[in-house]
């Protein structure tokens, strides 16, 4: 049997905005495997990414548990910064590109979190490495502004992916991206599961959706 990489047990998290409680996510679980791709779907601010993001570490639940490869997920924020570099491959919508900086350093810029520090040149190599794996060979010294928006995402793809992560997060991967090539990008995704690694997705995007070994909707902070 896989192992449970995501134990996620009654997930609520509400935020307060002056007098009013606001809530974004309200009693979510969700189970995930070693493997396996859960697509979540739903209308925007409906509160996928906040889900996502309490998954990831980068934001703290109000109330619920987390279970990461069987251990309970921290609570300090040292000790969650480590586990997300460790644990974690994260796609967000927007990228996150560095127009300054060639593809190369893009992707290498998980590493320079890494313990043992990992050196420039190995940094490089590895780097040089995963943008072959998703077909960018060649294109390691190009800035971002000369590549194409598939060829960006592909390199938010390649530094998700270059530290051998557990688990990679993506928040609408697919998003703004002709149909050709929202599906090359989910061939690389989905790669990345055969190899074990668990994939939990945002999308608005049935196709995509449909892609994925499971699919949950999300309304108003609940699934459906």
């Amino acid at each position: 049997m896989p192992q449970t990489t995501i134990d996620a047990r009654n997930l609520t998290k509400r935020y307060t905005d002056g007098q009013a409680q606001l809530l974004a996510v309200h009693d979510v679980s969700l189970h995930a495997s070693a493997g396996e791709s859960i697509a979540i779907m739903g209308p925007s601010g409906c509160g996928k990414s906040t889900l996502l993001r309490m998954i990831g570490l980068s934001m703290k639940p109000t109330s619920g548990s987390l279970l990461l490869q069987g251990r309970p997920a921290p609570e300090n924020d040292k000790d969650r910064s480590a586990w997300r570099n460790r644990m974690f491959g994260f796609i967000p919508q927007d990228y996150a590109i560095l127009e300054d900086e060639p593809a190369w350093a893009n992707v290498a810029i998980p590493m320079e979190y890494a313990k043992p520090r990992i050196g420039r040149a190995e940094r490089r190599q590895r780097a040089t490495a995963a943008l072959e794996q998703v077909g960018l060979a060649g294109k390691a010294r190009r800035m971002p502004g000369q590549l194409s928006g598939g060829e960006r995402q592909r390199i938010a793809i390649a530094r998700a992916t270059v530290m051998h992560p557990a688990i990679i997060i993506a928040d609408e991967p697919t998003a703004a991206l002709d149909t050709h090539t929202a599906d090359t990008i989910m061939t690389m995704l989905l790669a990345q599961c055969r190899q074990g690694v668990t994939l939990v997705l945002a999308t608005h995007d049935p196709r995509v959706a449909a892609q994925c070994d499971t699919t949950l909707t999300m309304r108003d902070g609940a699934f459906l």
